[in-house]
């Protein structure tokens, strides 16, 4: 079997519900990608927002825009236009290293923006479908809050989730960085090579093989 050391806040998601879905997708990779209207609208969004606080003009992309979605644009311009001298980073790619039973595996994602002020950082998420039922326990929240707490070394952050269509926001405060390597290990914990007896059994299968 394939060892994947590399996880995303999705991939762990599906892991968490799934072993046998994360199988067929991440290590067999049997799924097929199909690219809706909302992740369509989520890309085109996630791009106006990213050169928007950059300070590009954007007005070509604004054109793009179908009536609605200029709608949405017009609401959420106005919001952005007063916060956006604060953000640090848009788009922001990481890799974080960390370590389960002497197995070394990395966290990876994308930052949709970060926010500083003088409370914190903020992590925003822009969301063109619905805001999570339960934050706090939600993989995308912990991964994405842990994985800040390691990059600036502290635990003044909170996520923000809002709504590029309602513009709603929901809040998740930092809570711990032990809490969060927690829930990612107890996840990692179902694949074999992380699993110290699964992985010894798996090491013999393969010598019988």
């Amino acid at each position: 079997m394939q060892k994947i050391d590399t996880f995303s806040a999705n991939s762990l998601k599906i892991l968490d519900k799934s072993f046998e879905e994360f199988e067929n997708k991440y290590i067999y990779n049997l799924s097929v990608y199909k690219k809706d209207e909302r992740t369509v609208l989520g890309q085109k969004f996630h791009t106006l927002i990213c050169f928007y606080i950059r300070g590009f003009d954007v007005k070509r992309l604004v054109m793009d825009l179908s009536p609605d979605e200029h709608i949405f644009w017009q609401k959420l311009e106005k919001k952005l236009k007063i916060i956006k001298s604060n953000f640090i980073k848009t788009e922001y790619s990481f890799l974080i290293k960390d370590e389960l039973n002497n197995f070394s595996y990395y966290l990876t994602g994308r930052f949709d923006g970060i926010y500083k002020d003088e409370k914190g950082y903020i992590i925003y998420d822009w969301k063109t479908l619905n805001l999570p039922k339960n934050p706090y326990d939600d993989i995308q929240s912990i991964v994405y809050l842990y994985s800040l707490s390691k990059i600036y070394k502290t635990n003044r952050i909170k996520m923000r989730y809002l709504s590029i269509e309602k513009l709603d926001t929901l809040d998740v405060d930092f809570v711990s960085s032990e809490k969060y390597k927690k829930k990612i290990d107890k996840i990692l914990l179902k694949l074999p090579w992380f699993n110290i007896s699964s992985s010894n059994d798996l090491e013999f299968q393969e010598l019988n093989f």
